[in-house]
């Protein structure tokens, strides 16, 4: 279903720029690369991943959304993100930093059975992944 949903999931990741993210990719750039990507990868862990804020009503609700929807809302909130708007943040953020192009920043796919799903035992779930070329090392 999110496959048809959310076109961020098929799509190579949308790098967005606005105002609050371009602010936001200068404070988290680091000396170099690796620098820049744990900046980006703390402030996501602090603000936007938490196992107790993922079945929150509010945050389920997001799945509901369609189409191709900007970060742009969620920059200055302390809240969960699932794993493509996440994704759509950190390559935007390692983009507009200036340290890496849109290609040093790859986005994968993939699907997990689960087979203690208490639907019959068959469950799929989807996720995405980024892959960051870091200089010689992804």
């Amino acid at each position: 279903m999110p496959f048809v949903l959310y076109p961020n999931y098929m799509l190579p990741g949308k790098v967005e720029r606005y105002p609050a993210l371009v602010e936001l990719s200068e404070k988290l750039r680091g000396k170099d690369r690796r620098e820049t990507l744990g900046n980006a990868f703390a402030y996501l862990r602090e603000h936007h991943a938490s196992d107790d804020k993922i079945w929150l009503r509010e945050n389920l609700m997001t799945l509901l959304q369609i189409g191709d929807f900007s970060t742009e809302h969620y920059i200055d909130k302390d809240c969960f993100l699932w794993c493509h708007t996440q994704n759509r943040l950190l390559k935007s953020i390692l983009v507009n930093s200036g340290m890496f192009t849109e290609n040093q920043v790859m986005i994968g796919r993939m699907f997990f059975w689960n087979p203690d799903s208490p639907y019959r035992g068959i469950s799929v779930y989807i996720h995405q992944y980024a892959l960051v070329d870091i200089g010689g090392t992804v």
